[in-house]
């Protein structure tokens, strides 16, 4: 047994001189140069030195200038924006006032989203959700089957914004839908934290009065992975509530190297120019199409979805990897592709990208795909409710939970979104879709060996 196998594994994976198409924002440290930080950077809280629980000096002028609007205050995560989303939510519920009310979610909440309702120990709404016609994903909320009965109980609404995917919506009317009935507006802008960098990409809720906003800079900007960022919005009486959650959950000794991260991609975001970046979008593009790949563009120019007539998205992500191109996440029919924010004086191998893109090969037209169909959405809303958490659990196997609760959450990752929630009815569609989505080649959080955790 080798003494270091993360460390050899590392080696072998960069021995091949691989390209990266998926987070982190700094794509091996390609964009906006996070090797000027030296590993001897890695402090503490020494004499001369700041205490993130409770800045003073350097540490609280540097969160300063995280703000993107005069109206909100921002803080480090360095736990990612997990710790952002489960602070916001116990925060919130910590207080009497809102015992036994429940919160409401999208579909496609992240399972952060979900642990920390379940830890609340709060029952959940789960919102109508529209899906996309591009890439058949939960996108946005469909106001118009929203139960208003259910919503005078409501005092938080948990958004996702954007998507996964880089889609978007009209978030100021859904936040404005929101404040019109006095509830909380907690947004997961996670693959959010380049928005607003240049006019040509989307506006981040923060411009639109969003309560609590988070975002992860690690994935789009230069930092290190687990480094993000919350936004609180000055006025919120829960303010302070969710700053005191963050010190807890969070680490006693956050690392300096995070925060410098972090504070580096402030920067980088503040001073990008956009110009070598959509010069070279169009390129890679071109390129794409020109092997006979469909290219979907999303709301977000730094996402890119592509398909091939032959391929699932599954075989597709093989066919890059085999070239040592890495992408961001498959599925039955599409592979994501996260670009670099590319700019002048970048070390991305871009030339080297384009070359093994035009040297793959494609199956011709005869070949017979295994493409299936993608996992099919429950758009209706729904409801988590916390009493099951107390009933007794079995592992079934998956062919036989027809009529069952599931016990956990059920979640394809990537993305990280539950396709079956914690409490819901399993039924056959949602059987033979698994199944084969696991056939296919995905990757299934809580699916053991073929058999899942249900409720008794």
């Amino acid at each position: 047994m080798n003494n270091k196998p993360i460390l050899a594994h590392m080696k072998n994976h960069f021995n091949r001189q691989p390209i990266s198409l998926h987070v982190p924002g700094h794509h091996y440290n390609t964009i906006g140069r996070l090797d000027k930080l030296d590993y001897c950077y890695d402090v503490t809280e020494i004499e001369g030195m700041d205490d993130y629980h409770h800045p003073e000096t350097i540490i609280k002028d540097s969160e300063y200038q995280l703000s993107r609007h005069e109206s909100y205050i921002s803080k480090f995560l360095v736990g990612g924006t997990t710790s952002g989303i489960v602070s916001s939510i116990l925060g919130i519920f910590n207080h009497r006032q809102l015992a036994g009310y429940p919160i409401a979610v999208m579909r496609n909440a992240h399972k952060s989203i979900i642990n920390a309702i379940q830890v609340a120990s709060v029952n959940a709404y789960i919102l109508p959700t529209k899906v996309s016609n591009i890439t058949h994903e939960y996108s946005s909320i469909d106001l118009l089957k929203i139960d208003e009965t259910i919503l005078k109980n409501i005092h938080v609404a948990v958004l996702t914004y954007p998507n996964y995917y880089g889609e978007t919506y009209n978030i100021e009317e859904i936040i404005n839908f929101f404040r019109e009935r006095n509830i909380i507006t907690i947004i997961d802008e996670a693959h959010g934290a380049h928005f607003d960098i240049t006019p040509q990409f989307p506006e981040s809720s923060l411009q639109f009065g969003a309560d609590v906003v988070i975002q992860s800079y690690h994935k789009t900007l230069p930092a290190f992975t687990m480094s993000s960022v919350i936004h609180i919005k000055e006025d919120n009486k829960y303010k302070d509530a969710i700053l005191r959650m963050l010190s807890i959950l969070q680490s006693s000794s956050p690392s300096y190297l995070l925060m410098l991260g972090l504070e580096h991609a402030q920067y980088f975001y503040k001073t990008y120019e956009d110009k070598v970046f959509f010069y070279q979008r169009a390129q890679l593009i071109e390129k794409l199409k020109e092997k006979n790949l469909d290219v979907s563009v999303v709301d977000d120019p730094l996402k890119l979805v592509i398909s091939s007539e032959n391929d699932t998205g599954f075989q597709l992500s093989k066919r890059l990897c085999e070239h040592g191109i890495y992408t961001e996440l498959s599925n039955e029919k599409f592979v994501l592709l996260v670009l670099p924010l590319w700019h002048n004086g970048d070390r991305y191998p871009f030339d080297d990208l384009l070359k093994r893109v035009d040297s793959i090969q494609l199956p011709h037209s005869e070949f017979v795909s295994s493409n299936g169909d993608l996992l099919l959405k429950n758009t209706e809303h729904g409801f988590i409710d916390i009493e099951y958490a107390h009933q007794d659990t079995i592992w079934r196997s998956l062919r036989h939970c027809e009529g069952y609760r599931a016990a956990e959450p059920i979640v394809p990752y990537p993305p990280g979104i539950p396709y079956v929630l914690q409490g819901e009815v399993i039924t056959d569609v949602i059987i033979t879709s698994l199944m084969q989505y696991i056939e296919d080649g995905g990757k299934i959080h809580g699916v053991y060996n073929h058999a899942i955790r249900v409720y008794e």
